[in-house]
């Protein structure tokens, strides 16, 4: 089915915006517009809802971030010089894509940057959903991966952040009794 009224209707989002509304307000939104079979794969895919039955665009996407964060534990093992077979997860295809961009993430040095470019290749596995139709619903669900992404981004703050480590090394340092 094509929804081309409510694709032409979403707003640019790129990676650093302020996002146009939340994911689960655009879910919310959608579910007006598309199937309820649809509207349950947005609340899966997008929300994390408890697994639906069998769907392909959802098996599809899992396999996608499957093998993303394969990719990256491969990585993290490889410069830990740890095995990293028994962090990996199972998953059905491969795309050298994924390696490739995972790979190309891992060269920067600075954390910011490697989680941007680890952003930036989910974004562009969820244009790849989409396929030859830019109205059916692969594009809805795509651009809600992509309002997800925006939304983490957005979240993002550098004092929130310091003070959140500072407390995990705080917990941690607390727990360790001194040696005499």
């Amino acid at each position: 089915m094509a929804y081309y009224s409510l694709i032409a209707s979403l707003p640019s989002v790129q990676i650093g915006d302020e996002p146009p509304f939340s994911t689960e307000g655009y879910v919310d939104a959608c579910s007006q517009w598309v199937t309820g079979r649809e509207a349950e794969i947005l609340r899966k895919v997008l929300l994390d809802a408890p697994d639906i039955a069998p769907c392909p665009l959802c098996e599809a996407w899992n396999n996608i971030e499957t093998q993303l964060r394969n990719a990256v534990v491969r990585q993290r093992a490889h410069k830990l010089g740890v095995d990293a077979k028994e962090y990996l997860q199972p998953h059905d295809g491969f795309s050298g894509t994924i390696e490739a961009m995972v790979t190309d993430a891992f060269t920067r040095n600075d954390p910011v940057e490697l989680e941007q470019e680890l952003d930036r290749a989910r974004w562009q596995m969820a244009e790849e959903l989409i396929g030859l139709d830019p109205f059916a619903f692969e594009k809805v669900l795509a651009y809600g991966i992509q309002l997800k992404i925006v939304e983490r981004w957005n979240r993002m703050d550098v004092h929130t952040g310091k003070e959140k480590l500072e407390a995990v090394i705080v917990a941690n340092t607390e727990k360790e009794e001194p040696t005499e």
